[in-house]
């Protein structure tokens, strides 16, 4: 019956649980799916700060592109105004570095950049804790 389509709507079909196991269920898949995402960008996303209140998304491709193919830059944006912050996702850890030795301390814009690979929140809590 999974699957199956009565009167043009699609039935989904699955045994009883207790709310309990199928919310340990969901944690699970998305702490599954969290760590897969982890693991896929570990080593090619970039944390850029200091960005000048000039730069936008396009500006931030334009200045990384020589060094490898980006799937995302993105300018972190509050009210339409620049937070002074973005990240810069490169398609392989080896263009990621070559990235952060061109650019960290470059100038662009009016400010330095500071230019370091992205860390989830945790592990930066733990660095700087240790």
């Amino acid at each position: 019956m999974n699957g199956k389509e009565i009167t043009g709507k699609v039935i989904f079909v699955v045994c009883a649980q207790k709310k309990v196991e199928w919310q340990a269920e969901l944690k699970q898949k998305f702490e599954q799916l969290k760590q897969e995402r982890i693991s896929r960008y570990q080593g090619v996303n970039l944390y850029i700060k200091n960005l000048d209140e000039t730069i936008d998304d396009e500006k931030l491709r334009k200045e990384f592109s020589p060094f490898g193919s980006m799937a995302s830059p993105k300018v972190m944006l509050e009210d339409g105004r620049s937070k002074g912050f973005g990240f810069v996702c490169f398609a392989s850890p080896e263009e990621a570095t070559e990235a952060v030795t061109e650019m960290d301390g470059c100038m662009v814009g009016s400010k330095p950049l500071y230019v370091t690979l992205a860390q989830r929140k945790e592990e930066r809590k733990a660095h700087l804790t240790n």
